[in-house]
């Protein structure tokens, strides 16, 4: 009988490893398996994406995950259980859909449902907690699986995230003609994170910016009873008027948007609390606050972009991927507020826009399989380079 961790070995060897990278945001629209061949080894690694599919939760689920406050300990203990076994379903479907057997897989790298990130809050421990049990997906599925990523980083003193900038060096570092141009990879998830790329991966810029989908969603949920997850193409924003006295005074009194990197984020800082306070400091819930908060956005991330340019030469274009760039009308407005630097999507470099993050986690499992580090200190505020993620074998 092979020992399992020979096996592991044999297979960190190979000249191309497929991988697969599962994701579900701080939204928890949807779990993103992306399906990707790894070739090469060192630094030179290339991505080929080979099948991407976004799978809904069960609604359960996502009521539980929506709702963890609610949660006790038995709660949580059953939800970690439950999004660990969608995550595998969710990546066996995605296989069979590829053609592709359970066998040929490498790694799984499974980032898991963030439930609770410290986010900078005043006088919180730095803690972090994604649930969707790596050991469940590894039984389930039969292939190894790495997960619990930013647990290391914060264990080693950083802030746990964002994780995705060191995979950005790989999928846009090398991509296009003007590759040698200041480039900027902009997030637009439930949280938004800006990447600033460069030559040296030791020298590569990672922040959360602020918020992005999460107190947009959390608005259109609450002005439509329920009946919407999001802001469907920007109608609602597009549909109010920017209240400009609340923008300037929330922009004003926001006590994560000054703060220097490395910093992170989460629906802590910008979700229901955040929401129900713009609603009062509004006055009500209407079309005008979500014009004003998708306004809001967009202002954090031109300031993120003025805090780029404080930690080295200017960006000359930034490349947007996410969930973000279905909304026209938060868009519309980062382009604006960035200009004149050009804004792009993340399709014209060969990087789907809603696969980017499942595309990066299977990145750092590759590396991790690979005994390579995947934590950027500077990114992250971690002591020193990191092996991240915990191993469950099959």
């Amino acid at each position: 009988m092979t020992h399992p961790l020979s096996d592991l070995l044999e297979r960190s060897r190979k000249p191309a490893r497929l991988v697969v990278g599962l994701m579900s945001g701080t939204s928890a629209d949807s779990i993103d398996v992306a399906v990707c061949r790894m070739m090469g080894q060192g630094a030179e690694v290339e991505v080929q994406l080979l099948h991407y599919r976004e799978h809904a939760h069960d609604p359960e689920v996502k009521r539980r995950v929506l709702g963890i406050a609610g949660l006790d300990v038995r709660g949580i203990a059953e939800l970690n259980v439950m999004v660990g076994a969608a995550f595998a379903a969710a990546c066996l479907a995605t296989l069979d859909e590829a053609g592709l057997s359970r066998d040929e897989v490498d790694v799984i790298g499974s980032h898991g449902q963030t439930v609770y990130h410290h986010s900078g809050v005043a006088g919180a421990l730095r803690a972090t907690l994604q649930v969707g049990d790596g050991d469940v997906i590894a039984v389930r599925t039969g292939c190894p699986v790495i997960s619990d990523f930013r647990a290391r980083d914060i264990a080693a003193g950083g802030e746990g995230a964002p994780l995705s900038p060191i995979a950005d060096f790989l999928l846009f570092g090398g991509r296009g003609p003007e590759a040698k141009r200041r480039r900027a990879i902009l997030n637009l998830g439930g949280i938004a994170n800006l990447t600033v790329l460069d030559d040296d991966p030791a020298r590569v810029v990672g922040f959360d910016t602020g918020p992005a989908n999460a107190p947009l969603d959390r608005l259109a949920r609450r002005l439509s009873g329920g009946a919407l997850a999001c802001d469907q193409d920007g109608r609602l924003a597009r549909s109010g008027r920017v209240d400009q006295r609340l923008l300037a005074a929330m922009l004003e009194a926001d006590p994560f948007l000054p703060r220097r990197p490395p910093k992170s984020t989460g629906f802590e800082m910008y979700g229901d609390a955040f929401v129900a306070c713009a609603v009062e400091r509004h006055g009500g819930c209407d079309a005008d606050l979500m014009a004003t908060l998708t306004a809001f956005v967009a202002r954090t991330i031109a300031l993120g972009l003025g805090q780029c340019a404080r930690l080295g030469p200017p960006v000359e274009e930034v490349i947007a991927a996410g969930g973000g760039l279905k909304n026209p009308a938060l868009m519309e407005q980062i382009a604006a507020a960035m200009a004149p630097i050009p804004l792009r999507r993340s399709d014209e470099f060969g990087v789907p826009a809603d696969a980017r993050e499942a595309m990066a986690f299977a990145v750092l499992a590759d590396m991790t399989l690979r005994g390579q580090s995947a934590c950027l200190p500077p990114v992250t505020g971690a002591a020193a380079p990191q092996l991240l993620g915990k191993l469950s074998f099959p």
